[in-house]
């Protein structure tokens, strides 16, 4: 993966000028399930260290963005960012996941939410505690809407909680829930449903799983 083009930066810098708070990324890496992949052309990839550059890139970016690494022993899936202390990304936020990731800062740096005030009313009445696992792919262009509506969803209400996670970087949690195609939201451990769908769907989807409902 190369670094970001001078239009990426100019293009990204102008979102970060917007931001109205500060954003904390917070990158962990320790034993990863895949360490290094080989992509066309025979040039091998570290996740972890291409994670780390990107972050630092975009870091540099804007003084209300802010990067912090840090060293785990476990095995787990990493790298791991965590953006504002609330948004998780699983893996490497290359292709269109890059959106992804630039857009969950920018949420995060907001003061108010970006849902509607029916999508607020309605996350509101979360009955319990909802984690959501986007899974994703940097090839698939429909992702980065189905992640970011998870995160805001997630900044929105304590009871919900959000991730992103890579799916062909980690095959073996994709395989475990089922995912096959993306993008796949995966909430009590098992897919809930496939694709991008509108905000309201979305919305009402995730209440139905915070009130014990079946998944869609």
């Amino acid at each position: 993966m190369n670094g970001l083009g001078a239009h990426e930066r100019e293009a990204i810098r102008g979102i970060f000028d917007g931001l109205e708070r500060d954003v904390s990324l917070l990158l962990e890496l320790g034993p990863e399930e895949a360490p290094v992949t080989v992509i066309a052309g025979g040039r091998e990839i570290d996740f972890g260290a291409e994670t780390q550059a990107l972050l630092e890139e975009l870091a540099s970016l804007s003084d209300r963005v802010t990067l912090t690494v840090a060293e785990v022993e476990e095995r787990g899936r990493w790298p791991k960012t965590t953006v504002g202390g609330r948004l998780a990304y699983h893996g490497l936020p290359w292709g269109y996941e890059l959106t992804t990731l630039v857009g969950a800062i920018a949420e995060a740096g907001r003061a108010t939410s970006s849902l509607s005030a029916a999508a607020l009313a309605a996350i509101g009445g979360l009955e319990r505690d909802v984690a959501v696992e986007v899974y994703v792919t940097p090839t698939c262009p429909h992702c980065p809407p189905a992640a970011l509506l998870a995160y805001r969803c997630a900044l929105a209400s304590d009871r919900v909680s959000a991730a992103a996670v890579e799916a062909t970087e980690f095959a073996a949690a994709a395989d475990r829930h089922g995912v096959v195609s993306v993008p796949a939201i995966v909430t009590d451990g098992h897919v809930a449903w496939v694709g991008a769908v509108p905000e309201h769907v979305f919305v009402q989807r995730l209440v139905l799983a915070g009130s014990g409902g079946a998944s869609l």
